[in-house]
């Protein structure tokens, strides 16, 4: 920052003022860098820290942070690249907005020439640009005019973004009406906060202070880490054309993550454990160490060693960065519905297994398979069908596994083996033999092991089993995690005509009370009879299955505990101004459920205390049935090699290795 003189030479030894740091500066986030971040706990701390400013008085500058400032090549001395730093600079940018709509005229043109616009009428240009998709929402919506209605928020960054200026209007409309003139608060943010800066003539050297900020404790996520360990590795290695790559890789890979809506640290920390599982042939305990794991495959002491090992270790990287990039894209094709270019069949398969939402014991190998092989080959559409019933026979059916993560280490080996043409060479001659057929391929490899895979953990008995309540057993399949991804694969057996509205399905009742909400209705209403309440056989009625069915909240609303009859009516008839149910497996229970009370008139039995019980015990009974023979069907492996040999010989499945 050459061109103000408080500042010269002050850089890395003394605290600089925010008014310093921005006079006569620009700045942007480069789009190698993650997006806005920053939620509610960190917003709230950096207010705290200036009421504390408030409440001292004092002209000591409080430390505020470290900002690392790289300069772009051949930019002029004003423009700067935010290399550390950005989530303060962007949240103190955001109070700045906020102050200015409440101060004086003459205070609030500086305010916006100084930290939020500059240029002349139809040449504006924003102080801090921040990086890819968020650029434009930050400059028209959050410190501009646009109206959020206008222009609603797509990104997680864009909702952190607006969750941000709305703590901090608020914060600000607080001081106005009790706290100290908002003038004293604009001087406290401009002259009182301190930040150390680093502003490197050089961008390389950038890279090596990432590296030492990332060793020095800084808390970032384990994807930060490696992204910066890499461009460390290309400034060691001297490789500027890599170094190039993979800030324009970086950033398509943190907008596709942004697409997917998988950007806290936790996300990007299961996105790189299963790259690291596939790519660097991980084993399950080693991918949750994905920085230690990427430093220990490209050794930087090593590869300096010679111009061999240095050759070797550039292509480690840039074959790691390309991974990243794949697999960064088919997480935005299965979590953020970003399907350009594909076709309706593969469009549908992606949206089946993204509405599963257990995905942490098969992504490595949804991984391997799409990358591999893409996703509209047959093979690819087997492997995938095969995985979807994998993930919800082993994972997502009731009681199967004693653990989520039961086998996962297997799957894992699977992955990386599959991926790097490693898997066949496992199948002794004799192994390979299946009935009729020899396995010859990778492919038809791991269709095998899949299927010995979901019949040593989930055969088709206990499979089956697991949809019948046991007696004695406390559990109810209201609570069943899985129960809203049966219930919308029934449907979509029963309509395989109709395209069925999978996100609306699987929203949550706090996503919205619409007229299209689906929620999931019990059939037996044991409140409005008190004097059955603490039977043991109407309570397990109750938590049976087949007592439960999806249906429009509109129609669930209201007569919650009516009985059936007045139920079934509402249901196919429809009340008031809403109309009756569009849901097959609606219609189908109201068939069972009349047919069953038609036979209970016409035997004269009388409405007694049984009664009630006996008429959703028989409905259960009816329906639970269906549900069980759909469920055989859907998710069956009678198509898949092996299961003839394996599901007939125990000894044969053996446990996965």
């Amino acid at each position: 920052m050459e061109s103000t003189e408080a500042t010269k030479g002050q850089f890395g030894s003394e605290l600089i003022a925010l008014s310093d740091i921005f006079d006569g500066h620009h700045f942007s986030v480069p789009d190698y860098q993650r997006n806005y971040s920053w939620e509610k706990p960190e917003v709230d701390d950096l207010l705290k820290d200036i009421d504390h400013l408030l409440v001292q008085r004092t002209k000591v500058r409080h430390y505020t942070g470290t900002l690392v400032l790289g300069r772009p090549e051949g930019a002029k001395g004003s423009e700067f690249h935010v290399v550390d730093g950005q989530q303060r600079l962007t949240t103190l940018v955001i109070l700045m907005r906020a102050l200015r709509d409440k101060l004086p005229e003459e205070l609030a043109r500086r305010i916006t020439e100084v930290y939020l616009w500059r240029g002349g009428l139809g040449n504006e240009r924003p102080v801090l640009a921040l990086n890819g998709d968020t650029k434009m929402f930050f400059n028209r919506v959050v410190i501009g005019d646009v109206s959020v209605i206008d222009e609603p928020a797509s990104l997680e960054a864009h909702s952190r973004l607006l969750q941000a200026r709305k703590l901090i209007e608020a914060w600000v409309t607080a001081r106005e009406r009790s706290g100290p003139a908002l003038k004293d608060v604009l001087d406290a943010v401009e002259t009182r906060l301190g930040f150390l800066v680093f502003a490197p003539k050089e961008d390389a050297e950038t890279g090596v202070m990432f590296e030492v900020i990332n060793n020095r404790g800084k808390l970032l996520s384990e994807l930060e880490k490696v992204k910066n360990y890499l461009i460390y590795c290309c400034v060691k290695l001297s490789a500027k054309s890599l170094r190039e790559s993979i800030d324009r890789d970086w950033s398509m890979i943190l907008r596709d993550l942004n697409c997917a809506r998988k950007t806290s640290n936790s996300d990007e920390g299961s996105f790189l454990r299963y790259c690291g599982a596939v790519h660097l042939r991980l084993s399950k305990e080693e991918s949750n160490y994905g920085y230690t794991a990427i430093k220990k495959h490209v050794n930087i002491d090593n590869a300096i060693a010679s111009e061999d090992r240095s050759k070797e270790a550039i292509a480690r990287i840039s074959e790691f960065v390309s991974f990243l990039r794949s697999a960064a894209l088919w997480y935005a094709r299965l979590y953020g519905q970003l399907h350009t270019g594909l076709k309706s069949v593969a469009i549908q398969q992606l949206r089946q297994l993204a509405a599963q939402q257990q995905h942490a014991s098969i992504m490595p190998l949804f991984l391997a398979i799409v990358i591999k092989l893409g996703i509209e080959s047959d093979d690819a559409a087997r492997l995938l069908r095969l995985l979807e019933i994998l993930n919800f026979r082993v994972y997502i059916a009731r009681k199967i596994t004693a653990r989520n993560d039961s086998g996962q280490a297997n799957l894992y080996s699977l992955a990386a083996k599959f991926y790097h043409n490693e898997l066949l060479a496992d199948f002794s001659s004799e192994a390979r033999v299946v009935g009729s057929r020899r396995i010859e391929t990778e492919i038809q490899a791991l269709e095998y092991s899949l299927v010995r895979f979901v019949l040593w953990y989930a055969t088709d008995s206990l499979f089956i089993d697991s949809f019948r309540l046991e007696e004695g057993s406390p559990d109810d399949f209201y609570r069943w995690a899985g129960l809203r991804y049966f219930l919308m694969s029934y449907e979509a057996h029963l309509q395989p005509s109709k395209t069925i509205p999978i996100e609306k399905i699987l929203l949550s009742r706090s996503d919205g009370k619409t007229g299209d909400y689906m929620s999931v209705e019990h059939l037996w209403a044991i409140e409005n009879r008190s004097d059955q309440n603490d039977r043991d056989k109407d309570w397990r009625e109750k938590r049976r299955l087949g007592n439960l069915i999806l249906l429009e909240l509109r129609l669930n609303i209201q007569g919650q505990n009516d009985d059936l009859e007045k139920k079934i009516e509402r249901y196919r008839e429809g009340f008031e101004n809403e109309g009756a149910s569009e849901l097959e497996q609606v219609r189908k229970m109201v068939l069972a459920a009349r047919a069953i009370l038609k036979q209970k008139n016409e035997e004269g039995e009388k409405r007694t205390k049984e009664y009630y019980w006996s008429l959703h015990h028989g409905l259960n009974n009816k329906r639970e049935e269906q549900m069980i023979s759909f469920a055989k069907l859907r998710w069956s492996l009678k198509e898949f090699l092996g299961y003839r040999q394996l599901s007939k010989d125990p000894e044969v499945v053996g446990e996965p290795e």
